[in-house]
This record gives structure tokens, C-alpha cells and sequence, in this order.
């Protein structure tokens, strides 16, 4: 075996971390008061799920070394992962006290704030995070889900942008992308019928009239890939573009296009806004002037 701390490392980058483990448990043999292998191997632990061998290695690691703040931050990660949130929070505040600045120490505490309903306090150690790392995804989500919960819709919108922004394949920009689409539901709902929205809706039917269904199904599939990012329909001031389609769009038109358009060839793919009201009365309206030659397909 490779016992080299840069290799194991090297493995932790890659994700490796079983590997990573078994070179770093051999390098503590022969150096059981080395920092580095002392906090990478309790993180190891704590990834692998063995938060028990976790705190053992990071307490030794405090111990050896009391002014290390990142081996507070992971220590008290790894009670966390216990569910010992009171013990995790004695840690993150002791990080905090050897560095006001470690952002993973207030992002962490944040968490906790958040688990105990002080969203007050969440907020001010997200914020105090975010402005430390303006590139930590999990602070940027961590405040949109606290503005979340708060009621601050348009706050937990702009951080959940921020979230896909940064790295739209992880995990974490999807459960972005899954509450922003249900803060515009809730936005749409609590405005009522939305007379713009079923104009919108009959333009649609207008437009994907006499269409085939790959031309209307390219239109409503670019338009949900465009709403993964975020659209604002609440600001008819804000100009979208497609492909495929010419012209600049709102974000509310081209929600509703999307919903027309999966009506006409996907009725049952749940799109995660509810326009039904809008798109009945438009489809009303739409009958009444196919008499003058308009059809649905």
C-alpha cells in the first residue's frame, strides 16, 4: 500500500474515501499526533458514515491541537451525524472563537440555528458565511431555505438561483430547482385567476394551432429546461429568448406556453405550476373563435 498523505488526499478529491481511509490509518501508526492525517481521517470516518471512530480521531485531533478551528467544525459535524446537535453546536462556537471568520463553522451553526426554528439567527450566520464564500452552494441553499421558511419568497428565490448558478448538476441545485418552481405556484395562487396568464394561454393555443407535435413538444421542453434556471413571472419587465420561438417573452408567457403545450401533447406530465382555471377559460374562448377556422390539434 501507497502510504503517502498527498495520495490519500489525492483519493479524498476523488471521492475515494475508502481507500483514502485504510492509507491514512496506516500513516497514523507510525505518526499518531499528525494533523493533517488526525482531521482527514476523521473526516473520512464521518463520510463513510462511522461517526463514532469520527469523534474519537477529531477529539484526539482537538486535543493535540486546540487552536485548530477547522478540526472544531468537523468535530462538531461528526456529533451532528450522531444527532447530537447540542454537542455539535459547543463545537461550532468554539471554532467560531479561535476564527469569527471560518465560514464552515457559520454555515454549520446556521444548520443548527435553522433545526431549532431560530430563523433569525440562521439567517445572520448564513449571511455572515455567504459573504465569506460567495462560492459554498450548500450556505447559498442553506439561506434560500431559510427565507424559505420565513415567508421572504423573492430572498429564497435569489439564493436559489445562486444555488443552480454555481453547479446545476448536483444535488442540491435540484432540490433548488424543485422549491423554486413551488414558490412560483404559491406566488400564481395568491393572486388569483390571472386574467394576463389566460391571454397568454389562448396565444399560446393560437400559436401551436395546425403545429405538429415535435414543433410544439421542442417548444415546451426548451421552456422547462429554461425554468430549471429560474424564471420570474412576476416581473413583466424581465425578457426571456428561445430557440424556438422568435420574439422576447415574459416569464408568466412562456410558463403558459409551457402548460398549453404539454396539454396538447402530455396532458398528464405535471409541469409544477397550476394554470388549469386560466387554460379552461382560454380553451373557451379558443372554441368560440374556431368557427373562423382555428382547430386544435
Amino acid at each position: 500500500m501507497i502510504k503517502d498523505i498527498n495520495y490519500a488526499l489525492m483519493l479524498i478529491k476523488a471521492n475515494k474515501l475508502d481507500g483514502a481511509r485504510d492509507i491514512l490509518e496506516e500513516l497514523l501508526k507510525s505518526d499518531p499526533q499528525d494533523k493533517d492525517i488526525l482531521y482527514n481521517l476523521g473526516m473520512c470516518y464521518t463520510e463513510l458514515d462511522e461517526p463514532d471512530k469520527a469523534v474519537k480521531t477529531l477529539s484526539e485531533c482537538v486535543r493535540c491541537y486546540p487552536n485548530y478551528s477547522n478540526a472544531y467544525v468537523a468535530l462538531g459535524f461528526a456529533h451532528s451525524r450522531l444527532a447530537d446537535d447540542k454537542k455539535a453546536k459547543e463545537y461550532f462556537l468554539r471554532a467560531l472563537e479561535i476564527d469569527p471568520v471560518n465560514s464552515y463553522a457559520l454555515r454549520n451553526l446556521g444548520s443548527i440555528y435553522g433545526n431549532e426554528n431560530d430563523y433569525e439567527k440562521a439567517i445572520e450566520c448564513f449571511e455572515k458565511s455567504f459573504s465569506i464564500n460567495q462560492e459554498d452552494q450548500l450556505t447559498a441553499y442553506g439561506l434560500g431555505y431559510t427565507y424559505y421558511h420565513t415567508g421572504k419568497l423573492d430572498k429564497a428565490v435569489e439564493y436559489f438561483k445562486i444555488v443552480i448558478a454555481l453547479d446545476e448538476s448536483t444535488k442540491i441545485a435540484g432540490l433548488a430547482k424543485n422549491l423554486t418552481r413551488e414558490i412560483a405556484e404559491i406566488n400564481l395562487k395568491s393572486q388569483g385567476f390571472r386574467t394576463d396568464a389566460m391571454f397568454y394561454c389562448l396565444g399560446a393555443l393560437q400559436f401551436f394551432d395546425g403545429k405538429k407535435s415535435e414543433e410544439i413538444r421542442e417548444v415546451a421542453f426548451e421552456i422547462g429546461l429554461k425554468g430549471t434556471q429560474g424564471l420570474d413571472i412576476n416581473n413583466p419587465d424581465k425578457k426571456y429568448t428561445l430557440t424556438s420561438m422568435l420574439g422576447t417573452f415574459t416569464g408568466l408567457q412562456l410558463v403558459s406556453y409551457m402548460y398549453v403545450g404539454f396539454k396538447i401533447i402530455e396532458p398528464s406530465i405535471d409541469t409544477g405550476l397550476d394554470l388549469s382555471k386560466e387554460y379552461k377559460e382560454a380553451l373557451r374562448l379558443f372554441v368560440q373563435e374556431s368557427s373562423y377556422g382555428y382547430t386544435i390539434h
